[in-house]
């Protein structure tokens, strides 16, 4: 069977309408990366991310006012905010799984190899909610 290369280009563009796209589902949940000058130094998100670990328990989103977000932990020039719609302590996420984004949010972003590297941007984990690594002077 032959098939001409304008066939074959044809068949593999459909195949995401056929059987959804991943791409674009990759798109909505997960690492967003917004590292500029003003982003912290990723030593300081080490630091925010092992203090997040360390506290255990559940991290809830309780501020409904503004930017819908809460800071959850700051050291130096990085925060660790979890932002969407307010929860109570049921709904919330583990502080852990928190810092597991965040440190995803590192480990992606990251901007050079040294403590004074920058870092920093967005986990996605549902449209409703996110977990920012962000400088402290934005909070």
């Amino acid at each position: 069977m032959y098939f001409s290369k304008t066939t074959i280009l044809v068949l593999v563009a459909a195949l995401p309408t056929v059987f959804g796209s991943p791409i674009l589902e990759d798109r909505q949940n997960g690492v967003t990366c917004q590292t500029s000058s003003g982003s912290p130094k990723t030593g300081d998100v080490t630091a925010v991310i092992n203090q997040l670990k360390g506290q255990g328990g559940k991290c809830p989103q309780t501020n409904g006012e503004g930017s819908d977000c809460t800071t959850l932990v700051k050291h130096k020039s990085a925060a660790i905010t979890v932002c969407g719609g307010t929860e109570d302590t049921s709904d919330s996420s583990l502080c852990s799984d928190i810092a597991g984004f965040a440190d995803q949010i590192q480990q992606t972003c990251v901007n050079g190899d040294t403590p004074d590297a920058l870092v920093g941007g967005t986990y996605t984990i549902s449209p409703s909610k996110r977990v920012e690594v962000i400088d402290t002077s934005s909070v």
